[in-house]
């Protein structure tokens, strides 16, 4: 998939913030970041049980596009508040 901005660096892992976490509605920033660990944990687990190459190989795919994702919520989100690009 070409990327038009150039290559996109993946965000350091973070501790999960779904241990004890606390699902009121913070930001929607905070509430996005929350779903999208929730969906990358979801297609971990998945890449753990599955044995398919077929679906392992999709879960790698989705992985790298929810990262993908991520990256490109916060970029706008930062833009959107009146921030600089971070390229």
């Amino acid at each position: 998939m070409a990327n038009p901005l150039g290559r996109v660096l993946n965000f350091p892992k973070r501790p999960s913030p779904i241990t004890g976490a606390n699902f009121q509605t913070r930001s929607a920033l905070a509430d996005a970041d929350l779903r999208a660990v929730l969906l990358n944990e979801l297609l971990e687990d998945l890449l753990r049980k599955e044995r398919s190459l077929q679906v392992r190989l999709a879960c790698f795919a989705a992985q790298e596009l929810l990262n993908e994702l991520t990256v490109l919520y916060r970029r706008a989100s930062c833009e959107n508040q009146g921030g600089s690009r971070h390229d």
